[in-house]
């Protein structure tokens, strides 16, 4: 369980601020090198943490990170909303770099890439130039909108 430093709240005020409050996780999908919490006046401290790495938490509070993990993974092709984490052209690896983070295991890379192509998303381009042409992965982007 949190606690709080009982030289500023005594235990009538840590038991109002634990009893009395409903919460509501949200997610987003950030670059955390341009993204710098903020601690509010409640926070002892507030840190980017793995989500395999989350300390014990109060009430709820993991039920909603796992229930947050989870819409995410749904979301994921769905919505494709994790693609906003890449650069405007990107590798395959790039993707499934991407979906093993959010699903903590790999992914076999032949499965995986005709799974991201069947989609009917990305556009491929030319080859990245690696000095090796035969083993230089393509580049890909997103297809532009028809609209």
């Amino acid at each position: 369980m949190q606690r709080f430093d009982d030289r500023r709240f005594n235990a009538g005020v840590v038991e109002w601020l634990t009893s009395r409050f409903i919460s509501i996780g949200y997610y987003a999908l950030v670059d955390i090198t341009k993204v710098n919490p903020q601690c509010g006046e409640f926070d002892e401290y507030l840190e980017w943490r793995n989500v395999l790495d989350i300390p014990e938490m109060i009430h709820d509070h993991v039920e909603i990170l796992t229930y947050g993990l989870e819409a995410l993974r749904q979301n994921l092709d769905q919505k494709l909303i994790a693609f906003n984490l890449l650069p405007e052209t990107f590798t395959m690896r790039e993707v499934q770099e991407l979906y093993e983070a959010v699903y903590h295991r790999s992914f076999p890379i032949n499965n995986f890439q005709k799974k991201i192509l069947d989609l009917g998303v990305l556009e491929r381009l030319h080859k990245k130039y690696t000095g090796a042409a035969n083993t230089a992965p393509y580049l890909y982007r997103f297809k532009k909108s028809s609209q």
